[in-house]
C-alpha cells in the first residue's frame, strides 16, 4: 500500500466485518457438496479424501433453515461491501492470511495467533469475497523474507469487472515485477 500511496494513488484503510461469512459459506459449500456427491459417496467412501467425505456428510445433514440463513447472510454481506464500494474504487486486501506453505501439509489449522475449525477457514479472507459475488482479481504484490510469492486481492464494484481489471493493471504497474524479486522454482 506504501508503494501506491507515493505513487500518487489515495489510499485508506477501513474496516469491514466479514466474519459472518463463515457458517454461511460452509453451509452453502456443504448443500453443494450433498446435491452433487451424495451418490459418490455412498458408492466411493472408501477412496474419498477425508475433507471431501465431511463436505458432504456436513451438508446432507443441514435443512432448509440453514440454508436460508445462510443465503441472508449472503446478501448482507453483499450489501455491506456494496455500501463500502460506493466510498471506493476499489477494495485492496491480502490473498490469504497465511504465507504459501509446503505442499506436504494437507491444510493450516494455526497461523496468525488464530486456531481455524475446518481445513479451509483460512482461506476466510478470499471464500468471504467470492460469497458476496463481487468481481475479485488476485495478482502478485511481493515476496516473503523466505523468498515466496504473496499477493493481493482487488475488489470491484457489482458488474464492475472491466474497471476492476484496469484497476489491476494499474496496480501491478506501480508495483512493478513481483514488487521484488521472482519466486524460487525448485
Amino acid at each position: 500500500m506504501e508503494r501506491l500511496s507515493t505513487d500518487g494513488v489515495s489510499v485508506e484503510e477501513s474496516d469491514l466485518d466479514l466474519s459472518a461469512a463463515t457458517q454461511a459459506f460452509h453451509t452453502l459449500r456443504g448443500i453443494a457438496y450433498a446435491t452433487n456427491y451424495e451418490d459418490v459417496l455412498a458408492q466411493h467412501r472408501d477412496v474419498l479424501n477425508p475433507n471431501v467425505i465431511w463436505n458432504i456428510e456436513f451438508g446432507l445433514q443441514l435443512d432448509n433453515r440453514a440454508m436460508r440463513s445462510a443465503q441472508r447472510t449472503r446478501a448482507e454481506l453483499f450489501y455491506k461491501l456494496n455500501a463500502l464500494l460506493r466510498r471506493y474504487d476499489v477494495l485492496i486486501c491480502p490473498a490469504s492470511i497465511v504465507l504459501p506453505f509446503p505442499v506436504e501439509a494437507r491444510d493450516i489449522r494455526d497461523a496468525v495467533g488464530q486456531h481455524f475449525e475446518t481445513y479451509i477457514d483460512w482461506l476466510a479472507i478470499t471464500y468471504a469475497l467470492t460469497l458476496t459475488g463481487m468481481p475479485v482479481i488476485a495478482i502478485p504484490c511481493g515476496m516473503s523474507a523466505s523468498g515466496l510469492p504473496v499477493g493481493i486481492q482487488i475488489v470491484g464494484k457489482p458488474r464492475g469487472e472491466a474497471a476492476l481489471l484496469c484497476a489491476a493493471r494499474a496496480i501491478e504497474e506501480i508495483i512493478g515485477t513481483w514488487a521484488t524479486g521472482k519466486p524460487q522454482v525448485l
